[in-house]
């Protein structure tokens, strides 16, 4: 029987063209049942992968070689493995050192150099797109501030609407609430439970300055008066200062009054 693991991947914005990881899944088992190769365990990741590390699906599949001995990695192409040229390079040789030979479901298999030559030049150019594509969005960025746009998601109370930021009628009740109690001395996990929220969520809307800079990120209308905001600042300062005074002994206090009692 010839054994092979399969391996999937799709980044940011891919699954909306066609790379979805179900439909790489059916290339595969469609190739698979052609050439009476058994995939004995499926691997993936859904990120673009920039550093290998941090794509755990790849990482625990070369780990798994050594324990299953796959002939093959199966993928849909070159650029599913990787984009990056010396990645490519070291993950095919690292599977060659192991006695595993990678398969490319869309593309011609490389017996030869020449094939292995044609393989690198499409991992160059892949490469080069991904580059050109991140050179395009931070200038898109650049521009976009430069003009006063708003490039991401605006925060909560917000919402966008062709290019401009709205203010969400609704949301904005809740922010202004959310301050109001904060600056009436309510505790930020309470004002959490009162609105159904994180207390991180709530101290990030607490510190969020788009609330009081119109054109921070983009020109939009401001509903937090300047001296709440400080006024909830002066708070948010005071805690941070006091919590770091506090003696780290005192987080045990009540394991320590616990062996008393037991010595007792």
């Amino acid at each position: 029987m010839i054994t092979a693991f399969a391996y999937v991947r799709v980044s940011t914005g891919e699954q909306a063209r066609g790379y979805s990881l179900l439909g790489q899944y059916d290339e595969i088992e469609r190739f698979c049942e052609e050439k009476e190769i058994t995939v004995v365990e499926r691997f993936s990741d859904s990120m673009s992968g920039t550093k290998l590390t941090e794509r755990d699906g790849l990482m625990t599949m070369i780990d798994k070689i050594d324990e299953l001995r796959p002939k093959y990695i199966i993928a849909t192409e070159t650029d599913r493995i990787s984009r990056n040229t010396l990645q490519f390079g070291w993950i095919d040789t690292h599977l060659s050192m192991k006695g595993t030979k990678l398969l490319l479901v869309n593309e011609s298999q490389v017996n030869d150099p020449a094939g292995k030559a044609f393989q690198k030049i499409r991992v160059v150019f892949s490469e080069f797109e991904n580059d050109l594509r991140q050179w395009r969005i931070k200038r898109g960025r650049v521009l976009a501030l430069a003009e006063k746009q708003f490039m991401n998601r605006p925060p909560f109370g917000y919402y966008m609407k062709s290019k401009d930021i709205i203010i969400n009628p609704q949301e904005k009740v809740i922010v202004q609430m959310i301050f109001d109690q904060y600056c009436e001395r309510v505790a930020v996990k309470q004002i959490a439970r009162n609105f159904h929220k994180m207390p991180s969520t709530i101290r990030y809307i607490l510190r969020n300055r788009f609330y009081i800079e119109p054109e921070l990120n983009g020109r939009h209308i401001v509903f937090i008066k300047a001296n709440k905001y400080l006024q909830a600042q002066e708070r948010l300062n005071k805690s941070r200062s006091e919590l770091k005074k506090i003696p780290f002994s005192c987080y045990n206090v009540k394991e320590k009054s616990k062996d008393k009692i037991t010595t007792l």
